[in-house]
């Protein structure tokens, strides 16, 4: 097999070059193995900013982990619509009832995600927003292993342009301002937060996805 076609699994669970396996290794707690491997998360985590390609990679991740993906913005309507009996979409929910209820709501919805999977493995895809608040960071701080995907400014623009400027954006006339500002605000908090974090400038979902398996084994072998 070439190196280009290695399986998630052979590219996963090969030591690190330099790095042989470590009993703590196999030890870990949140920690998925497999034969003569590295350990490797159980859950893994991606924050970032809107459009970073966090549900497209989310599920690409995980179908190559073998493991059920999750997606807050579905959990969030999920909750709505039996909390309410209404069916909208997640942005029509943040637009009608504004950002306060929304945030509220997805704590809610976080918090059910952390309750009702107990050991299950996963990989969860979270809306921008949620790692703003100190209590969703404390739930997925036990929740699993953190990824930020942290995306080059000027491709997030093109891709959020392109599909409309959202109603969170503070200058809905100036995106560039608006995203500018988010960033400002949201990156510091995201990299403190991130067990591992991936600089992405515009790859396809392919690519970042054998960036995260890379990071992943690394950080296994080091820690």
């Amino acid at each position: 097999m070439s190196p280009g076609k290695l399986s998630a699994a052979t590219l996963l669970h090969r030591p690190a070059p330099g790095c042989s396996q470590r009993k703590s290794d196999l030890d870990c707690s949140n920690a998925t193995k497999a034969s003569g491997g590295q350990a490797l998360p159980r859950r893994v985590i991606l924050i970032g900013m809107k459009s970073c390609g966090k549900t497209t990679v989310g599920r690409l991740l995980a179908r190559r982990l073998g493991v059920p993906f999750i997606d807050m913005d579905t959990q969030i309507e999920q909750l709505h619509h039996q909390q309410t009996g209404e069916k909208l979409p997640f942005r029509e929910i943040f637009k009608r009832y504004g950002r306060d209820y929304f945030r509220r709501l997805e704590t809610a919805a976080l918090q059910q995600v952390a309750d009702s999977h107990g050991p299950d493995s996963f990989v969860l895809a979270t809306g921008g927003g949620l790692p703003m608040e100190e209590q969703n960071r404390q739930i997925l701080r036990r929740l699993g292993t953190v990824v930020f995907l942290d995306v080059r400014q000027d491709v997030l623009l093109a891709r959020i342009v392109a599909r409309g400027i959202p109603a969170f954006f503070p200058y809905p006339d100036d995106p560039r301002r608006s995203l500018a500002e988010l960033l400002d605000a949201r990156r510091p908090v995201y990299r403190a937060l991130a067990t591992v974090t991936i600089e992405c400038r515009g790859e396809s979902p392919s690519a970042v996805v054998r960036k995260i398996l890379r990071q992943l084994q690394q950080h296994a072998c080091e820690h």
